[in-house]
């Protein structure tokens, strides 16, 4: 059911702007001061305006990433202009090879007007179906 009502949905479908983001650390030790800076930036994140969901993620060995979803991207770029934000990335970044990361990279999505839902998840019903046709590819 394409739809642009996602008020039944989930708060990342909700979304318009979503962050996706990881970093690469030097060592699983250097790792550990993330976690510790993270209880101070997740509060900060839950009360910023904007904030809807986020769910962060481990990938082995040495790897941890993050999904954030917004209401808006400019609800997004507030947030990165938070003290929290600004001092985690500082600590991130560092000054020439005192940093604890090997790499990173930020991406943020925008979502589309409209999309897809079903079920419980569609505003105007509970119904559940398939779309009658799919959306042309740009070659079509």
């Amino acid at each position: 059911m394409r739809s642009n009502d996602f008020s039944q949905a989930p708060p990342q479908a909700r979304a318009e702007a979503v962050f996706l983001g990881a970093n690469r650390y030097r060592n699983p030790v250097v790792m550990l001061g993330q976690l510790r800076r993270w209880p101070r930036l997740a509060k900060a994140l839950r009360r910023s305006p904007g904030y809807l969901w986020h769910r962060s993620y481990y990938e082995f060995p040495d790897r941890i990433g993050l999904f954030v979803a917004f209401a808006t991207r400019d609800d997004l770029m507030r947030f990165a202009r938070t003290p929290e934000h600004v001092e985690i990335m500082e600590w991130l970044v560092g000054k020439g090879n005192s940093s604890p990361a090997r790499g990173g990279f930020i991406r943020i999505l925008s979502a589309e007007e409209w999309g897809y839902t079903n079920g419980e998840f569609r505003a105007e019903d509970g119904r559940l179906g398939m779309i009658d046709e799919f959306t042309r590819l740009s070659s079509e």
